[in-house]
């Protein structure tokens, strides 16, 4: 550095205070660029889902027409043949995108599931049944819908950081699909009992009562996501609000149509096409939905990209700008300052060779205009101090003679004085006479101070090291205060850990104490259906007694004929008998007729035991049915202690549920009010350090003083000073 030119130097410094200014600069465009790059990510996702979602429409669709279909509406296969080619083009769009992405979706494996069984399903819809069809289309469907989760996660629509499109997102990817996906299985097992005009089998009824729940359920989550999204964002909410609240409504409407019209009662009265355009009324409002979402979310995403462009551009710009300002106001200062510079190295040039005359300009206000200014002005005294050639040999011996008078100061003998002439250099003479006898008093002061100074900086020092070496154990012993402190923090910030875990177990606690009680209601409700079933089928049985009682009484009368059959074939014998030859062929017949009243009175009786063994056992299953009735009411009347008990759970887990939340709270105010402790008890121990290490600096540098000091000492011991008090001058 010290061979570097002025400006060089200058040069170094503005480069090394632009340095972190860079740095900053490209840490900020960098994480600008990240963000942009996510954003970016999940358009890609959003166009990615796209033909996902039409798949998601088409495949349900086609379930709902292939369900009709084979229940007897012929009609539905023209339309299934309308639907087909759409999810064809839907899926070569899917294709084209694995295709252009790759591995990036993560969908290989659940798209080769929907592709294999699509084409299974389409080659064995004509021999499959109902039932068949809607379980093949259904796993179907759930793979489609695992794919379009899967890409809205590793694109990060699930996980997208600002609010609004965070609960866009899920919409998309869970509760819009969720629920559109509960109502077409309402709208295919409705219109399937329809059309087959049959009453809903106990599987058919839980079935349609869960997907009447799953629908409400994931509606409200839909509604909810919906206005947390839009809540204070008046344009989102005036594009979005009417839509969620139509499909909302038709919603509901479709749901309580199913639970009127199949689960409350024993028929349905509504028509087929009635109930399938109720249903694709409110699937159709959810696709809607869908779509205004997904456009939101594009939206808000182009946005965002190009204020992150613009803030991006802009600091850069602002940065830019500043630095140019910074190496302008450098580039002005150096020039300053060289100018200058060279304006005081061009005088010395000139008066090196000769030139007394030159003069320097002075340029700059600051420190070496003054240079330069000083410069000027010696030079003026200079001249008007210099006089003729004869003045300057007088002046030159008059200085010689002084010279050889005062040669024995600079030995360090300060008892000689200068002779005072009438010439130029007697008052030099006179002034170093005066001079000498100052620096005689000087002298000796110095010599009093040194011994006191080497005294003072002894005893200075001595205390600076007991100061430093007290600052060192308090230092020491802060820094393991400190330590005890920031364990104490890291298990205060353990027990916040435990008591936000333990929060969270309680909340999860609470959810499966309600799901226990949801479950306990569910299985009341069954139980009072199973009960109702016992006591139907108890009925049922009871009158096939009856029935059977009115079968004997037939057999009993059946038997009588039978008996009164062989009474007559026995007289009809007789009476052959006695017509000789003319009745032999009406004995035959006789004969014929008693066999098959032999065999009408044998099987009577067999049908009599049959018919009292199957007595016996519908008095079995009669007692049976009781004994099962009795047992449904306990099961139920247990179930409702159970569902008490469960409440009772519910609302404990709650009040644990808040207080573990408040543990929680106070333990987190705990562990910062500890790291608060820690910083300031880290604060201490540099502080502590720091005076540490400033008292043994100050003992080094008295040490160094007493050094001095002796120095002083060794330096004007060689001076001799005049005879003080009748004693002749000895060395100082």
């Amino acid at each position: 550095m010290k061979n570097l030119k002025i400006w060089q130097k200058l040069a170094a410094l503005a480069l090394l205070g632009a340095t972190p200014v860079a740095v900053l600069i490209h840490m900020f465009i960098e994480s600008r660029n990240e963000q942009i790059a996510k954003a970016r990510s999940e358009l890609s996702g959003l166009e990615a889902i796209k033909p996902v979602r039409d798949l998601v429409q088409y495949l349900p669709e086609h379930r709902t027409l292939a369900n009709n279909y084979l229940s007897g509406d012929m009609n539905a296969r023209a339309q299934m043949g309308q639907i087909e080619p759409k999810i064809e083009r839907a899926m070569a769009a899917i294709d084209e995108v694995e295709r252009r992405e790759g591995r990036a979706l993560g969908i290989s494996q659940h798209w080769d599931v929907v592709k294999a069984n699509w084409k299974d399903l389409k080659e064995r819809l004509n021999s499959m049944g109902a039932r068949e069809s809607f379980n093949r289309h259904t796993q179907v469907i759930q793979a489609a819908l695992q794919v379009l989760r899967t890409i809205g996660d590793r694109k990060g629509l699930s996980t997208d950081p600002q609010v609004e499109t965070l609960y866009l997102g899920n919409n998309l990817l869970e509760h819009l699909t969720s629920t559109a996906e509960a109502m077409d299985q309402m709208r295919a097992l409705g219109t399937g009992l329809v059309l087959r005009g049959k009453p809903a089998t106990t599987e058919e009824t839980a079935q349609l009562i869960y997907l009447t729940r799953l629908a409400s359920t994931a509606n409200a989550r839909m509604e909810s996501n919906a206005k947390a999204a839009a809540r204070g964002r008046a344009r989102l909410e005036e594009r979005l609000t009417p839509l969620t609240s139509s499909a909302a409504a038709a919603a509901g409407y479709f749901t309580n149509l199913t639970r009127n019209e199949f689960i409350t009662k024993e028929s349905p009265t509504v028509a087929a096409q009635d109930y399938y355009n109720a249903g694709t009324t409110a699937i159709e409002q959810y696709f809607k939905v869908w779509d205004e979402s997904a456009a939101i979310f594009q939206d808000t995403l182009v946005a965002r990209v190009a204020a992150l462009n613009q803030q991006k551009w802009l600091q850069l710009s602002l940065a830019l700008a500043v630095l140019l300002v910074a190496a302008a106001i450098t580039l002005t200062v150096q020039r300053g300052i060289t100018t200058q510079v060279r304006s005081i190295m061009e005088l010395f040039r000139q008066i090196r060779d000769g030139n007394l005359r030159a003069r320097a300009e002075v340029i700059q206000g600051d420190e070496l205009g003054d240079i330069a200014s000083g410069l000027n002005g010696m030079l003026d005294n200079t001249l008007s101090l210099m006089q003729t050639r004869e003045e300057k040999e007088q002046i030159q011996r008059s200085i010689s003679r002084l010279l050889d008078e005062v040669s024995g100061v600079a030995e360090g003998d300060l008892r000689k004085e200068a002779e005072v002439t009438a010439d130029i250099t007697g008052a030099i003479a006179d002034s170093f006479n005066y001079m000498i006898g100052e620096l005689r008093d000087i002298i000796a002061s110095v010599q009093r101070t040194t011994v006191e100074v080497n005294a003072s900086a002894s005893q200075v020092q001595n205390t600076a090291e007991i100061l430093a070496r007290g600052s060192e154990e308090q230092s020491t012993q802060i820094l393991e205060a400190s330590s005890a402190i920031e364990q104490m923090a890291t298990s205060v910030q353990h027990v916040s850990a435990t008591a936000q875990n333990a929060a969270v177990v309680a909340r999860q606690a609470l959810g499966s104490a309600q799901e226990g009680a949801e479950s306990v209601r569910k299985t009341i409700e069954g139980m009072n259906s199973i009960r109702g079933q016992v006591q139907e089928t108890a009925k049922r049985i009871k009158r096939l007694g009856e029935s059977s009682q009115e079968i004997g009484e037939i057999v009993e009368l059946i038997g009588d004929i039978a008996d009164r059959t062989s009474i007559l074939a026995l007289n009809a014998s007789i009476q052959a008998a006695m017509a000789g030859e003319a009745g032999k062929g009406f004995a035959v017949v006789a004969d014929e007729v008693e066999r098959l009243a032999e065999r009408a009175t044998e099987a009577t009786k067999r049908i009599g035991t049959l018919i009292k063994s199957v007595q016996g056992d519908m008095n079995e299953a009669m007692a049976a049915m009781e004994e099962t009735t009795r047992e449904v009411v306990g099961g139920s009347t247990l179930a409702n202690e159970a569902g008490q008990r469960l409440s009772q759970i519910e609302a404990v887990s709650q009040q644990i549920a808040e207080m573990v939340q408040q543990i929680s709270l106070a333990a987190s105010q705990q562990a910062m009010g500890s790291e608060a402790v820690s910083r300031n008890v880290t604060g201490i121990s540099a502080v502590t350090r720091q005076t540490a290490e400033g008292a043994r600096q100050t003992a080094a540098a008295i040490h160094h003083l007493a050094a001095l000091a002796e120095q002083l000492n060794s330096s004007v011991s060689r001076f001799k000073l005049p005879q003080s008090n009748g004693r002749t001058a000895v060395p100082v």
